[in-house]
């Protein structure tokens, strides 16, 4: 059992998943103080006071709507960085290597079951009939 707890831990998915995953946490923790500290305070001068501390209540309940804001901003800068500075490098790169994913085949329903199989197929791979020799969605 040990033997093979060492095996899946060694994989290199896993490895690579838990790198990505603390590394994820640590570019976020950078992005919120980021919002924190600096455009959260922009905002605030806009608008002439603490935006982060935004609230408004209902029965004596509170509702911090500015720490909301926050978040949404941060999970905005998030994702626009690591589509512009991982994403969008990583395929540029791909295709420049000639390693980008292969275009899917086109594919059509079964005639028999309508699940999407490719057009080249001889065979459904969910009803597994048998289609005739260069057949078509039209036929």
């Amino acid at each position: 059992m040990l033997r093979e707890f060492r095996a899946f831990i060694l994989r290199g998915n896993v490895v690579d998943l838990a790198v990505a995953v603390a590394i994820g946490a640590a570019f976020t923790a950078v992005i919120t103080s980021l919002v924190a500290a600096f455009i959260t305070p922009i905002i605030g001068a806009v608008f002439g006071r603490d935006f982060s501390k935004l609230s408004f209540s209902v029965n004596g309940s509170v509702f911090k709507y500015g720490l909301f804001v926050n978040a949404l901003l941060t999970f905005l800068i998030t994702a626009t960085v690591v589509f512009f500075f991982v994403v969008k490098p990583l395929q540029t790169l791909l295709r420049r290597l000639d390693m980008a994913p292969a275009e899917p085949l086109p594919s059509a329903a079964c005639p028999k079951c309508l699940t999407e199989i490719p057009i080249i197929s001889t065979r459904c791979r969910a009803c597994t009939s048998e289609l005739a020799e260069g057949w078509s969605p039209e036929t």
